[in-house]
This record gives structure tokens, C-alpha cells and sequence, in this order.
């Protein structure tokens, strides 16, 4: 099973009204494979395997102590730092190369590390590992923001940690906040190219018209060729342009 689908059903079923019937319909292969051990340990209920709803009891209501509908992993960050508090004893420890260890035995503690972290050693009451480029970038794919990775990492820090003014390393926020941008330096846009302009004065008249209705993307005029995000209006000028110039050559 995929453990992100795994814990981001688990948020969800946290912030579902209590005796409500939920459908099935929207849930993934693995969330369907789960109600059936989920029914085993009581946290939902459903009349028999094959119905087309469930139940959620109690249990499955106070799987979150957030009151909110935790319904992705970002919101999962959200509702475990909310639901934490000043009294809280901090477990987790960074180090300036980026290795962490957690002093926790908490299932849901570890899940939330496991998604923006590599954890490769785990002992009765502490994990380790090491937050790297690929496990922070698969954890903003997610939807889960760089800022709150720091907020999680703050809020939860470990009393040792509190004992220096910035809590965390600088490096490793700065890191952090640098491998979210990375993902942001690149946009796509689905659209049209034109090139192979066989003048200047060929290439400077669709491309200004395309400016001028408000789809150009990109130019690039010494190779003669811009990106458009609709075309039609561009081929029809460059249709009209081209019988104006058989008419006067004619």
C-alpha cells in the first residue's frame, strides 16, 4: 500500500461527522483495501464488504485531535501543529548535514516524518534519517509547503535544540526554503510554437498580433519564433497575410 495514501485516509476519516454514511465512490483501490481492516479494529462500519457506504465511529473521530477536515497531507501538517502545545516535549533532532533523529515511538509522529524525510534506522523509542533534495521535493509534490516542514520541525523540537536562539539550523532552513523554489522556477504552459519565419518581416507582424490579443507567452526574435496559448487567431492572420501577398505579386 502506498503509505501517503495510507496516513492522508487516516486525516480524513479523523475530521468525518460521527454516524454520517460516506460513499466509496471517490476512494482509491488502496482506501478500499484498507476499509476492511479498518472495520476489523472498529474504527468504521459498514453493513457488509460489499456496500456502497461506511460509517465512521468514535474512533475513527478522534484519530486527529484537530476538529478541522484534515483531507490532504498539507492539512495533516496543519492539524499536528495545531493540536500541539507549549507543554509538549519536543523530540526531534536536526543536525546541519540533515540527518534527523526523533525520539517518539508514535506511529502517526513517524508517518508524518517518513514524508519529507528518509528514515533508515528505527529503535524502540527513536527513528533516524536524513532530509535530502528528493524527500523534501516529494513532499511539496504533495502539497505540502516548505514552511510548514519548518513549522513541524520547530514546533516539535527537541529541549536540547531550545537551548540555541534559532532552534533549528539556518542552513538547513535556508535548504528547505531553497528546494521548494527550485520547483517554482518552472511553469508549463500548454500552447502553440511558430518558427521557421522565412524574414524578419514575416516574423514581426504575427508576432506583434498575437501580442496584441493577449496570447503570446515567448518570443525570441533572432530565431524568429514565438509561443502562443491559442492559435487560430494567429493561423488566420498569417492565412490573410499570405493571400495579400499572392494578390500583389498577382
Amino acid at each position: 500500500m502506498d503509505r501517503v495514501d495510507v496516513l492522508s485516509f487516516l486525516f480524513m476519516l479523523g475530521s468525518l461527522e460521527l454516524g454520517q454514511s460516506y460513499s466509496k465512490t471517490n476512494l482509491t483501490t488502496t482506501q478500499l483495501q484498507m476499509l476492511l481492516d479498518l472495520g476489523d479494529f472498529g474504527i468504521i462500519y459498514q453493513d457488509t464488504p460489499d456496500s456502497e457506504c461506511y460509517y465512521p465511529t468514535r474512533l475513527a473521530t478522534t484519530l486527529t485531535s484537530d476538529a478541522g477536515a484534515l483531507r490532504s497531507a498539507s492539512a495533516g501538517f496543519d492539524g499536528a501543529l495545531r493540536s500541539s502545545t507549549t507543554d509538549d516535549k519536543g523530540f526531534v533532532v536536526i543536525e546541519t548535514n540533515y540527518r534527523i533523529y526523533a525520539y517518539t515511538s508514535s506511529p502517526l509522529q513517524i508517518a508524518i516524518l517518513s514524508l519529507f524525510s528518509r528514515l533508515a534506522t528505527r529503535y524502540p523509542n527513536m527513528v533516524s534519517g536524513k532530509m535530502t533534495r528528493e524527500s523534501v521535493r516529494r513532499a511539496i509534490n504533495m502539497g505540502i509547503t516548505g514552511d510548514q516542514i519548518i513549522d513541524f520541525l520547530y514546533t516539535h523540537a527537541h529541549p536540547q535544540m531550545r537551548k540555541t536562539p534559532s532552534v533549528l539550523p539556518p542552513t538547513v532552513v535556508d535548504q528547505i526554503r531553497l528546494w521548494q523554489i527550485e520547483g517554482e522556477r518552472m511553469k508549463s504552459t500548454v500552447g502553440f510554437l511558430f518558427k521557421d519565419f522565412p524574414s524578419a518581416s514575416e516574423y514581426d507582424g504575427p508576432c506583434q498580433y498575437a501580442a496584441d490579443i493577449g496570447v503570446l507567452v515567448w518570443k525570441n526574435d533572432a530565431r524568429k519564433m514565438f509561443f502562443v496559448t491559442r492559435h487560430e487567431q494567429v493561423a488566420a492572420y498569417l492565412k490573410s497575410q499570405r493571400e495579400r501577398r499572392k494578390e500583389a505579386g498577382g
